[in-house]
């Protein structure tokens, strides 16, 4: 029992100092920090304006594609729209709906640059 003891002693009077000089100031820190300065990101805002409804009567020679092409939209997309099975099965006179162009204005918000007060 009492080497034990004088074990734990011995080990305190080591870490002891140790201990104390790691938890110490080293007289290097000069007082405050420097202030931060912060900076701002942009954002982008998408806005998208809504178009009105279009409407095409199929002329002799045209197809989807090129009807498609025309208007900068996809074949898919006029074929959903309007129903349509068979892309080359497709009249003159047909009247069809053209989908909407998402027309998208790229915005940044109005913002100031932000400073931290030091």
């Amino acid at each position: 029992m009492k080497r034990a003891r004088l074990g734990l002693l011995a080990a305190a009077t080591i870490l002891l100092p140790v201990i104390a000089g790691a938890c110490g100031d080293d007289g290097s820190s000069g007082g405050t920090l420097p202030p931060i300065i912060t900076t701002t990101t942009s954002t982008t805002v998408n806005v998208t304006v809504p178009t009105e409804r279009t409407y095409y009567v199929i002329q002799p020679g045209d197809t989807l594609s090129k009807i498609a092409t025309r208007f900068s939209v996809s074949a898919a997309e006029v074929m959903a729209l309007n129903g349509i099975v068979d892309p080359n099965h497709v009249e003159a006179g047909q009247r069809i709906e053209i989908p909407p162009t998402q027309v998208v204005l790229d915005t940044l918000p109005d913002t100031q640059p932000a400073t931290s007060a030091p």
